[in-house]
């Protein structure tokens, strides 16, 4: 990580401090945390959960309905025993920590130290982040997004060999079903026993919430789930999904459902496909985070606020710029933010639209743009089918982890047999220690 990164990251940090400020506020209504509505829908569907209610019968403000699934209602009850006011501080300040924590790991996934200067960099890029749309929508909303990331990315970027991994993907799952995307991609990459763990927790929260609240998990699994009316018009230029396009496209509310899954089912197999092929690489990260973003593609309904695995695919090209070791390198993360940017238009009714997805003109141009996220997920694909389909790796691929410059890199323990070489240095015997790592997935540093 180069020395001078800390000073860019506050810079930037202070640029995007500045622009909340001096724009759209923090606390006005189109402030960086000014409404917080999904926190409220989030709340009630705590106390609902307390009580003989209907979970999925009511509307918020007459609205806005509960979603998720009967164990997210389960896990918001905490925030049924604070106030209005005590809820939107409490999300408001678990999704700054959670923020911080998805650049941090990502960092780590990538093999870099655990250093100061990495925490100041993280701490500095999240606060910068807040400008990336994805990521300011699910602050403005109150949103679940940023706990689905983390939980995965902390979950999947630890060793294959670690206890319970594939928990956080089966809790996000029961959370919100995008996350269950994950399962397939374990058992892509034939991490069985993670594929196994992470359906069991699944399964395990689905129980959790027949056993709690049967009438509500009864009514969510059966009739709830198939209804993504319930979440916003499929048309709307927010719906960043393959289901959302067609729906555009032929200027319907229904795309026949044929369609949609034929489509869907495509753009499945080839993030897949792509995941694997990075996985198989030994670009873990970017194998996760390719998968992350299939996820909201193949997902019924997917608002801009669901993509922030944009977050580690930012840090991913930051990284590759790092690699590239020249200047024009950093065009990567600047092409790959813009797309991606809080753009925002004001209205004379006061109405404020924010994503590039919801910027008017003429035909062409509207189209493009209302696909902008499917088109930074379409290139990222291609980029690594191109990149990797051809090349056939080696036995030993090498992991992000040990591509990082040495200065950067994290120290590792090394569980291999140690063979010591003699070697001679100005006429004397003298004994330098060498690793040889007989692992299938790494090549061991120099030690």
């Amino acid at each position: 990580m180069p020395r001078w990164w800390p000073v860019a990251a506050v810079i930037g940090a202070g640029v995007a401090f500045v622009a909340h400020d001096r724009l759209l506020g923090f606390t006005d209504y189109y402030g960086l945390f000014g409404n917080g509505v999904d926190a409220l829908v989030y709340r009630h569907g705590g106390l609902t959960a307390r009580t003989s209610d209907p979970l999925y019968s009511f509307f918020l403000f007459e609205t806005l309905p509960f979603t998720y699934p009967p164990f997210a209602a389960l896990m918001f009850v905490p925030l049924s025993l604070l106030s209005v006011a005590g809820t939107a501080i409490a999300v408001n300040l678990v999704n700054l920590v959670l923020l911080y924590l998805a650049v941090r790991l990502s960092w780590r996934a990538l093999g870099y130290e655990d250093s100061v200067r990495m925490r100041v960099v993280s701490v500095a890029s999240a606060v910068a982040l807040t400008w990336i749309e994805p990521v300011r929508m699910t602050l403005w909303l109150g949103q679940i997004n940023l706990v689905l990331l983390v939980l995965v990315l902390w979950d999947l970027s630890r060793p294959e060999q670690s206890r319970l991994r594939g928990i956080g993907v089966g809790l996000a799952a029961g959370l919100k079903l995008t996350p269950a995307f994950f399962i397939a991609y374990l058992v892509v990459v034939r991490q069985w026993r993670a594929a196994m763990v992470a359906t069991l927790t699944f399964a395990a929260t689905i129980a959790a919430g027949f056993v709690m609240i049967f009438t509500d998990a009864w009514q969510f699994w059966t009739s709830a789930i198939i209804r993504s009316d319930r979440i916003g018009l499929i048309s709307s230029p927010a719906n960043q999904s393959v289901r959302g396009i067609l729906a555009r496209a032929l200027r319907t509310e229904e795309p026949p459902m044929w369609l949609w899954l034929l489509c869907a089912g495509v753009v499945a197999v080839a993030g897949l496909w792509a995941a694997q092929l990075a996985h198989r690489h030994g670009r873990h990260l970017l194998s996760l985070t390719v998968c992350g973003l299939t996820a909201p593609m193949v997902s019924p309904f997917s608002w801009g606020h669901h993509w922030v695995w944009v977050v580690p695919l930012l840090v991913l090209c930051l990284d590759q710029a790092v690699r590239w070791g020249r200047w024009w390198g950093y065009l990567l993360p600047v092409a790959a933010a813009v797309p991606l940017c809080a753009w925002y238009r004001s209205y004379p009714d006061g109405v404020v639209a924010i994503g590039i997805f919801m910027t008017p003109g003429e035909p062409l141009v509207r189209t493009l743009v209302q696909s902008a996220y499917p088109i930074v997920f379409a290139v990222l694909v291609a980029v690594v089918l191109v990149a990797y389909g051809r090349r056939t790796p080696t036995r030993a691929a090498v992991p992000d982890a040990q591509q990082v410059p040495d200065a950067d890199r994290r120290p590792t323990m090394v569980m291999a047999p140690v063979v010591i070489t003699p070697s001679v240095v100005d006429d004397e015997m003298t004994t330098g220690g060498t690793v040889r790592d007989e692992s299938k997935d790494s090549l061991a540093p120099r030690v």
